[in-house]
């Protein structure tokens, strides 16, 4: 008996150390996913609506040109935003996969520049007059916070607190993806969390099984020997 408490007290020991830093990696991270707020992880709070009033009654009728301009156009709507510089009316089309802005007076494909999408940016932006300090079109090999599937996209950095990152669509100057220090340490936290250290998207990483089937172990030795303590002192005399 005494052979068998030790064993059990050896692996406790052991399985202790192994996932021990593990179980708390597991609580620090999972109290910063509880604590903080979904809505300000995802940076609801830094940006605001950036499309204005339309002004031009006639703007709807061009719709039907767009249309005959654009057969394969499955959505098309009027939408007011800073382009080249002015406020003006536009179209925002969807054709198959793709989605562009059209100029209601020439029917033509609009190009945004930097400077339109640095104008977009500071509209969309909601804290203030934190200068932007990148704007950048990403074509390829995105940061780790940003899927690839966004691609392309442009990507605005700001000089504030959160060092906030807004991305906004190639095409229409949408504001898309809103990322900051916060939603970074978000995660990190969820990567360290399930333990997919590569694409954090795994939550069934053999890691991960490994370390939760150690976690029941050390419970499992500790349990037996609280038993075994338990019977321990119940045997020596008063």
């Amino acid at each position: 008996m005494q052979n068998q408490s030790s064993a059990f007290r050896t692996w406790h020991r052991w399985l202790s150390l192994i996932v021990g830093v593990q179980m708390l990696i597991w609580a620090v991270s999972g109290a910063y996913m509880v604590f903080v707020k979904l809505p300000f992880i995802h940076g609801v709070h830094l940006t605001q609506e950036a499309d204005g009033v339309l002004h031009n009654p006639a703007a709807g009728i061009r719709i039907a040109d767009v249309i005959a301009t654009y057969p394969d156009a499955h959505d098309v709507k009027i939408v007011n935003r800073t382009i080249h510089g002015e406020r003006q009316d536009v179209a925002q089309v969807h054709s198959g996969s793709d989605k562009f802005l059209v100029d209601l007076r020439t029917l033509a494909p609009i190009q945004l520049a930097a400077g339109d999408i640095r104008a977009l940016a500071q509209e969309y932006y909601k804290k203030g007059n934190n200068p932007i300090t990148n704007v950048e079109l990403l074509t390829e090999n995105p940061p780790t916070e940003l899927s690839a599937t966004h691609l392309p996209i442009w990507r605005v950095d700001f000089d504030d607190f959160g060092n906030t990152s807004l991305y906004l669509h190639q095409a229409t100057g949408e504001m898309t993806v809103r990322r900051h220090d916060f939603w970074r340490g978000f995660d990190i936290m969820w990567m360290l969390h399930i333990m997919d250290y590569k694409d954090r998207v795994d939550i069934t990483t053999w890691w991960l099984r490994a370390f939760i089937f150690g976690t029941f172990l050390f419970a499992f030795t500790g349990s037996i020997l609280v038993v075994q303590t338990l019977r321990s002192n119940r045997r020596k005399p008063i």
